[in-house]
This record gives structure tokens, C-alpha cells and sequence, in this order.
């Protein structure tokens, strides 16, 4: 045949080499895989140990770490390091609880002094409101008096109505309401030909009292003889007290500007 060729010797037909062959065997040797066997199966070769001793080195240092990891170093350590170790142990912790002994006392102090200017802000707010109180810039209510004192003929003068008010605050009154103007330590009574002023406004019987106050003192004050209620009844006036366990006082006085009057 034209493509076989007959050995001379044995008579066996061989095919004709056309060239793949030899064209697979070459890109077999040259492939990935090839490489990787030759690594693998070649002659050992200077790098290849190499890389083997660079693995038992860091074999060798992982486990030798890990173990020094796992020991104790105070096993390493004699009596007497042992000793001086504990007594450093010991000064410090004494330290700490100096420092912690000192750190409480400063916080004592500062609970300290923030409780007393907490009470001291508590005092200055009883005394502000004591105050108002008594200039009569706070609504008040509590135990007193009310006493109506009717004047059909006009007859009552300013004299009556001062010896009045004088009775009341002496009789211990912390609030004093007069036909719904509130009375402090700068009211005053005065009269034109039309009648009684209070602190310059008209007021018109009958007079309604309002007081805050021990109530029982009061009324027994308000009935002594030669009293201001025993003068009013003797210009023809009537005077009706009755106690009460709560009255209230919404009326506010007039807010008083000093014009010459500076701290000093």
C-alpha cells in the first residue's frame, strides 16, 4: 500500500510517520501537567532542598512557640525572684489602696460640699419665698380669718383702718387681703370727701378682710376691748369675724422700684 512500509527483517507492516505524532509528544512536554511531573519525579535539584529546609525551620519554630506559649514563666523563676516579685506585688497593691483611700475622700468631699450648697440653695429659696410672701408677691392659702366690717353712714376714718391692720400683723397675720388689694409693709390708708383710699384706690364698705394666719389668736385679738373692732362698732359700723382651717389669697401686690435706695 502507499501509506505502509514493510520492515525487511521481521515483515511487520510499521505506519508511515507523517509528523503528528511527534507533534503531540512535543506539546504534551511542554504542557502544565508535564511540568508538574517533572517537579515532582525530576532528579532533586538545589532548590528543591531549599524549600525542604525552609518547611523544617518553620516547623520547628511554630512548635517551639506554641510551647513557650504553654509554659509558665514564673516555673522559671528561683525562691528569692519569687520573694521580691511578691513583696513588689505587695507595695503596689498598698499603693492602689492609698490611691483608692485618697480618690473616696476626695468624692466624700465634693458629696459633701455639693449637699451643702444644695442646702444652702434650699435656705436662700425658703428665705426668697418668705420674702414674697411677706411683701405679698405670692398667692397664699392656709388657716385664718375673714372679717366683713359694713359701713352704711360712712362713718369710719383712716385712724380705724391702720389701728386694724397694726392688730392683725401683731396678732402674727402673714397675708392680708382688703376688698381684693394685698397689703404689705408699704400700704397705707388715706381719705378724700368720697371715702377711704387703699394705697390710692377707692375701696367701699362693706370691707372684706381676708387673713392668713393662727386663727384662733386673731379673732381673740380682733375682740379686746378698746380694740380697733370695738371702735368701729362705736361709729356704727358692724364688725362679723369668723375663723377658717383654709382661706386663700390670690391677690398680688404692686411691685415697689426703689428710686433712691441702692445696696451698699
Amino acid at each position: 500500500m502507499a501509506d505502509e512500509a514493510r520492515f525487511p527483517i521481521l515483515g511487520v507492516k510499521k505506519p508511515v510517520d507523517d509528523g503528528s505524532e511527534a507533534a503531540s509528544r512535543l506539546e504534551y512536554k511542554f504542557s502544565y501537567a508535564h511540568r508538574i511531573k517533572e517537579a515532582f519525579l525530576g532528579v532533586p535539584r538545589a532548590m528543591h532542598l531549599l524549600l525542604l529546609l525552609i518547611c523544617l525551620l518553620l516547623g520547628f519554630a511554630l512548635v517551639t512557640q506554641v510551647r513557650a506559649q504553654q509554659h509558665d514563666p514564673l516555673e522559671s523563676l528561683d525562691q528569692e525572684d519569687l520573694v521580691v516579685l511578691l513583696s513588689e506585688l505587695d507595695a503596689r497593691e498598698r499603693d492602689l489602696r492609698q490611691e483608692s483611700y485618697e480618690l473616696q475622700k476626695q468624692l466624700d468631699e465634693i458629696k459633701s460640699a455639693e449637699s451643702e450648697h444644695e442646702a444652702a440653695q434650699e435656705a436662700a429659696r425658703q428665705t426668697k419665698q418668705l420674702a414674697d410672701i411677706i411683701a405679698g408677691l405670692l398667692p397664699v392659702h392656709g388657716e385664718g380669718v375673714q372679717m366683713t366690717v359694713a359701713d352704711p353712714i360712712g362713718s369710719l376714718t383712716p385712724a380705724q383702718f391702720v389701728m386694724l391692720l397694726g392688730e392683725l400683723r401683731n396678732a402674727g397675720a402673714e397675708a392680708i387681703d382688703l376688698n381684693g388689694i394685698r397689703l404689705n409693709v408699704r400700704s397705707s390708708f388715706t381719705s378724700d370727701e368720697s371715702g377711704i383710699l387703699l394705697d390710692g384706690k377707692r375701696i367701699s364698705s362693706p370691707y372684706q378682710w381676708k387673713v392668713v394666719g393662727p386663727a384662733r389668736t386673731i379673732a381673740t385679738a380682733l375682740e379686746i376691748q378698746a380694740g380697733a373692732a370695738a371702735q368701729m362698732r362705736a361709729k356704727n359700723a358692724s364688725v362679723d369675724v369668723i375663723t377658717t382651717t383654709d382661706i386663700v389669697i390670690d391677690s398680688i401686690a404692686q411691685v415697689f422700684t426703689p428710686q433712691w435706695a441702692r445696696i451698699s
